[in-house]
C-alpha cells in the first residue's frame, strides 16, 4: 500500500496528540450533526422531552463508538482496518414510521427489530467474495458519485431549504454558511500545515461563530441552557418485541445499508492507497460484518440503524488523513458525548446553513473521486448505458418513492435508498448487456500486412467491451506489437506469409493475450544482455527483446508442441 501525495498520514501511521484531537472534534462535529435524525424520530414519536430523546441519540452515539472501534482493530472475521465511522441517516426513518403504525406493534418492536437489519448484513458479508465479476470498478464509482451527490444535495438542502421545524433560512443564516464554505475553501487552498488539514473544522467555528455574535440561534441557545452537564442514560429505553411483519421492511434497510457500506469502504480503500485499482472484496465483509455486529448491539439497547457516512471518510481524506488511529479518538469523544446532554443538545446548536457549506465542501472530493473510478475504465455504450442509467436512477429516487407512495402505497416500505437503487440498477443493466459477451476472442493476423494500428484496434474493442482499465490494455497492446516485430525480425516463423493466431482474455482481475504461430519459441530472458553483448551479436537483440516481453507482463510463458505450434501466453494485471 502506498501512500497517495494528497494524504499526510496513511492508515497505520500514528497521529501526533494535537492533531488526533483536533481531526476527532472535526470528526465528531460533522457525525453529531445528523443528531437531529433522533430529534426528529423523538418529536414524530411523541417521546417524552427531553428524556426520550437524549436516550435515542445516548444509544446511537454508543453503537458509533462500538462500529469504529471493531473497524480500526479488525479483529478476527470483524472489522475492515480502516477509520470509517457510522452514522445516523434519515433513510431508515420511513420503515421504523411504518413498522410502528402496524397494529399492536409499539415502540418494542421498532427498536427490538433492528436485530433484522444486523443479521441481514452479517448474512450479505458472506456473498461479497461472490460478486467479483458484479462489484466492479464502474459500480464502485457509480456507488461513490451518488454518496458525493447526496452530500451535496443534502448540503443544499441545509443551505437553502426549510430546516427541521419548517423554516427556511435567513440572510444571516445564509452569510454564516457562505462564510463558513469560504473559510474551507481558503484554508484547503492557501494554507499550510495544521490549519490546512483542519480546513472544515476552521469553517465550522467561523459559521458557528459569527451565528453566536449575531444571535441567530435564541431559541436553540435556551434549550441548550436547560440541558444538564451529565447523565447516565436509560438502556434500553424502550424494549424488545419480536414482530413477523416488520422483517421485509428491516432486511430492505439492511440491504440497503450494506450496499451503502461498501460505497463507503470504496471511498477509505481508494484514498488510502495510490496504487488502488479495486476493491478488496475480503476487506469490504470484514466491514459489512462489523456493521452487522453493531446494529445488533443497537438492537440491544435500543439505538438507531445507521449508515456508513460517506462523509466522515470524505472528510478525513480531505483533511489529509487516512489513519486508523483517528478511530480510538472519535470513539473516545462520542463516547463522552453519550454521557453529557449538553455535547448532545451542541450538535443542534449548529446553524443548518454552516452545516450545509460542510456538506458541499466534502462533496466535491467525493464525487470526482467516483467520476475517476469510473474514467480508470475503458468504457463501451453498453457500460455507459449501465452507469448513466444507474446515475438517474440513484439522483431521482426521491421522485421515484413519490411516485410509488402515491400509487401503490404497500410497497413503500421496501423501497430502496437513493444508492442502493442506483448500484442496483448498474449491476442489473451490466449483468443483461453482458449477456452473450464472451470471456475470450480470437483472431487472425496476416504478418506481412499487420500495423501497430490494427493491435491496438482489436485490444482496445475488447478492453471496452470488458471493462478493463486503461493500463494493461495499454501494455498489451505495446506487447503484442514487440513479440510481432520480434517474430519478423528474428525469422521465428515458419514463413513470412504465416498467419498468427491472437486470443484475449478477461476475469475482471487479470487481462489475458495469448499469441499462437508455428515456428520456433521466443525466448523468455530472464536478465537482459550486455551492452557488449548487444554489439557482437544478433542472438543478443533476440534475448533483449524476450527478455522486455516477458518484462512488460505480469506473468508470460511459452510453449511449443510437437507439430511446431509454438503459444505464448502473457498476462497483465488489471
Amino acid at each position: 500500500m502506498r501512500r497517495p501525495d494528497n494524504i499526510a498520514y496513511g492508515v497505520n501511521d500514528p497521529l501526533p496528540a494535537r492533531l488526533a484531537l483536533g481531526l476527532a472534534l472535526q470528526q465528531i462535529a460533522f457525525l453529531g450533526a445528523l443528531m437531529v435524525i433522533p430529534d426528529i424520530y423523538a418529536r414524530a414519536s411523541g417521546l417524552p422531552e427531553p428524556d426520550g430523546f437524549l436516550n435515542l441519540a445516548s444509544a446511537t452515539l454508543l453503537v458509533s463508538a462500538l462500529v469504529i472501534v471493531l473497524q480500526v482493530r479488525a479483529i478476527g472475521y470483524l472489522g475492515a482496518g480502516y477509520y470509517y465511522p457510522l452514522q445516523a441517516t434519515g433513510a431508515v426513518l420511513p420503515g421504523m414510521y411504518l413498522v410502528a403504525q402496524l397494529p399492536g406493534a409499539g415502540l418494542e418492536a421498532v427498536f427490538g427489530m433492528v436485530w433484522v437489519v444486523g443479521l441481514t448484513q452479517i448474512g450479505f458479508s458472506f456473498l461479497i467474495l461472490r460478486m467479483r465479476n458484479i462489484f466492479t470498478a464502474e459500480v464502485s464509482g457509480v456507488a461513490v458519485m451518488l454518496i458525493g451527490l447526496g452530500l451535496g444535495t443534502l448540503g443544499l438542502q441545509q443551505m437553502f431549504g426549510p430546516h427541521q421545524h419548517g423554516t427556511g433560512p435567513t440572510g444571516g443564516s445564509l452569510l454564516a454558511g457562505a462564510l463558513a464554505l469560504a473559510t474551507m475553501v481558503g484554508c484547503n487552498v492557501w494554507a499550510r500545515g495544521l490549519l490546512k488539514l483542519l480546513a472544515p473544522l476552521a469553517g465550522l467555528l467561523v459559521g458557528m461563530g459569527f451565528s453566536l455574535a449575531f444571535g441567530l440561534m435564541p431559541e436553540q441557545m435556551q434549550a441548550w441552557h436547560a440541558l444538564a452537564w451529565l447523565r447516565l442514560p436509560q438502556l434500553p429505553a424502550f424494549g424488545w418485541r419480536f414482530e413477523a411483519a416488520a422483517i421485509v421492511p428491516y432486511a430492505v434497510t439492511g440491504f440497503a445499508l450494506a450496499v451503502t457500506s461498501l460505497g463507503t469502504q470504496t471511498i477509505v480503500q481508494r484514498s488510502a492507497d495510490a496504487d488502488w485499482v479495486r476493491p478488496y472484496l475480503f476487506l469490504l465483509a470484514r466491514g459489512v460484518r462489523a456493521e452487522g455486529v453493531a446494529h445488533l448491539f443497537a438492537a440491544l439497547v435500543n439505538g438507531l440503524p445507521m449508515a456508513a457516512s460517506g462523509g466522515a471518510v470524505s472528510l478525513a481524506a480531505a483533511s489529509g488523513s487516512a489513519s486508523r488511529y483517528l478511530g480510538y479518538w472519535t470513539a473516545g469523544l462520542l463516547l463522552l458525548a453519550a454521557l453529557v446532554p449538553k455535547l448532545i443538545g451542541a450538535w443542534l446548536l449548529l446553524p443548518p446553513p454552516v452545516m450545509g457549506a460542510l456538506l458541499v465542501y466534502l462533496a466535491t472530493f467525493t464525487t470526482l473521486s467516483g467520476l475517476q473510478l469510473i474514467a480508470s475504465r475503458m468504457l463501451d455504450n453498453r457500460r455507459v448505458l449501465a452507469v448513466g442509467l444507474g446515475l438517474v436512477a440513484g439522483t431521482g429516487m426521491p421522485l421515484i418513492q413519490a411516485a410509488v407512495q402515491q400509487l401503490w402505497p404497500a410497497l413503500t416500505y421496501v423501497m430502496l435508498s437513493g444508492l442502493a437503487a442506483g448500484v442496483c440498477v448498474t449491476v442489473l443493466v451490466s449483468s443483461i448487456f453482458r449477456i452473450g459477451i464472451r470471456q475470450g476472442t480470437r483472431q487472425r493476423f496476416a504478418l506481412a500486412g499487420t500495423t501497430l494500428d490494427d493491435i491496438t484496434a482489436f485490444l482496445e474493442a475488447q478492453g471496452r467491451l470488458w471493462g478493463a482499465r486503461h493500463d494493461p490494455v495499454r501494455r498489451a497492446e505495446l506487447v503484442g506489437w514487440q513479440v510481432i516485430e520480434a517474430l519478423t525480425s528474428h525469422h521465428l516463423v515458419a514463413s513470412p506469409t504465416s498467419e498468427i493466431e491472437v486470443e484475449t482474455g478477461f476475469d475482471e482481475y487479470i487481462f489475458t493475450l495469448i499469441v499462437r504461430y508455428h515456428g520456433s519459441l521466443l525466448p523468455l530472458a530472464k536478465q537482459p544482455p550486455t551492452a557488449d553483448e548487444l554489439l557482437a551479436s544478433t542472438e543478443a537483440e533476440l534475448q533483449m527483446a524476450g527478455y522486455l516481453v516477458g518484462r512488460s507482463a505480469h506473468s508470460a510463458r511459452a510453449s511449443r508442441a510437437g507439430d511446431g505450434l509454438c503459444t505464448l501466453r502473457l498476462t497483465f494485471e488489471n
